[in-house]
């Protein structure tokens, strides 16, 4: 598989993991996502990928969930 075709894939992986730790911890339910004209809007992937931090396992290369990402 070619470097591409990884990192497409490693994205798939890395989004629907934020999108099930962001319902998890309680981010769907943020006001930011039903504040009208804030950035993150209706727009829960990306709130999730912006407030949840992944890493790559440095044995198996898999993605987990390394906690929230306190940077505001």
């Amino acid at each position: 598989m070619d470097a591409t075709k990884e990192a497409i894939k490693l994205e798939k992986v890395v989004i629907q993991k934020a999108l099930e730790r962001a319902k998890h911890e309680g981010l769907d339910k943020d006001p930011r996502l039903k504040t009208l004209g804030d950035v993150y809007y209706n727009k829960l992937q990306d709130f999730a990928l912006y407030k949840l931090a992944y890493y790559s396992c440095f044995k198996c290369k898999e993605p987990y969930f390394g906690g929230m990402k306190d940077c505001e």
